[in-house]
C-alpha cells in the first residue's frame, strides 16, 4: 500500500462497487486500446486488463509506475508509461484511435478536458472521475445553472453525462468533496464553427460574468454598438436579456457567426 502524495492530488479508489460501475460505464472491448490516466495502485487496471483490451497506463508517480509494470508483467496487453499525461502526444506513442479512463486529480481536471478536446479526433469515448461540482459543469445541458464554457465546447465533439456519484469514503485518503464519473461518447455531428480558438474565446466571453446577461457580457467583449448587439441577440435568441447557460450549442454557433461578420 502506497502513501498518497498530496502534491499529486492522489486519492486512491478502493471501493469494489464503484470500480465495477466505472468499468461498466466504459464497457471495455477485447482488442481495443484504452489509455488509463493515473492508474495508481491498479484497482481499475486489473479489470481493464482482464477484459482483453490493450491497456496503456500513464502514471506520473515514479513509485507506482515500476510496481504496476511488475504486477502486470505477465500480461502482453499491458504497458505503463511513466509520464505526465499532459505532455503526451497520442500519435507519438502509437495511438491513432483509443478510449480513455481515469480517476483525475482535481487540480488537473481542466487541463485534462482541454487535452481530451484537443485530441477528439482519436478518442472514441472517455470515462473520467472528477469533483462532482466540476462534473456537473462539464456535462450540463442548456437551461441548467451549471452550464459553462466547457460543457458547450465538449458538446462540439461528445455527448457527455454524469453516470456515477462517488462518496469520499470510496477513497484512501477520503477527499473533502464528493466526486462523480462522467462518460463522454464521441458523436458524428459536424458543426461549422470556423476557427475553433476564436469560437472558444467567444463562448468564454458569453459566460464571463455569470450574473450578467448575454448582452452585457458581449457588450464588454466586442467593439460593436450596444444597440446592434441588442438587435442581433434578440433576432437569434428571441430575447436580448437571455443568459448564456440557456443557449443551445447551435445558437452559440449562429450568434458567433453573425457577430464575427459584423467586426
Amino acid at each position: 500500500m502506497v502513501r498518497a502524495k498530496k502534491s499529486l492530488g492522489q486519492h486512491f479508489l478502493f471501493d469494489p462497487v464503484v470500480v465495477s460501475q466505472i468499468i461498466d460505464a466504459l464497457g471495455p472491448r477485447p482488442g481495443e486500446t484504452i489509455l488509463e490516466i493515473g492508474p495508481g495502485e491498479g484497482v481499475l487496471t486489473l479489470p481493464l486488463v482482464n477484459s482483453g483490451a490493450n491497456i496503456i497506463a500513464v502514471e506520473l508517480d515514479r513509485r507506482l509506475a515500476p510496481k504496476l509494470e511488475k504486477h502486470f508483467e505477465a500480461h502482453d496487453n499491458f504497458r505503463v508509461i511513466e509520464a505526465d499525461i499532459l505532455s503526451i502526444d497520442p500519435r507519438e506513442v502509437g495511438l491513432d484511435k483509443f478510449s480513455m479512463i481515469g480517476n483525475l486529480p482535481y487540480n488537473i481536471t481542466t487541463p485534462i478536458m482541454d487535452w481530451l478536446l484537443a485530441n477528439h479526433n482519436v478518442i472514441d469515448r472517455a470515462v473520467l472521475m472528477m469533483q462532482k461540482e466540476v462534473a456537473l459543469r462539464v456535462s450540463s445541458p442548456p437551461g441548467k445553472r451549471s452550464r459553462s464554457t466547457i460543457s458547450v465546447l465538449t458538446s462540439l465533439f461528445y455527448d457527455g453525462e454524469a453516470v456515477v456519484d462517488v462518496p469520499p469514503e470510496a477513497f484512501r485518503p477520503p477527499p473533502k468533496v464528493d466526486s462523480a464519473v462522467v462518460r463522454f461518447v464521441r458523436h458524428d455531428r459536424n458543426y461549422d464553427i470556423g476557427d475553433l480558438a476564436r469560437f472558444e474565446k467567444f463562448v468564454r466571453f458569453c459566460f464571463a460574468g455569470k450574473r450578467k446577461n448575454l448582452l452585457n457580457n458581449l457588450n464588454s467583449a466586442y467593439p460593436l454598438p450596444r444597440e446592434d448587439l441588442d438587435r442581433i441577440i434578440g433576432d437569434i435568441c428571441g430575447n436580448p436579456k437571455i443568459r448564456a447557460e440557456q443557449l443551445e450549442l447551435e445558437t452559440f454557433i449562429d450568434l458567433s457567426r453573425v457577430i464575427f461578420e459584423c467586426l
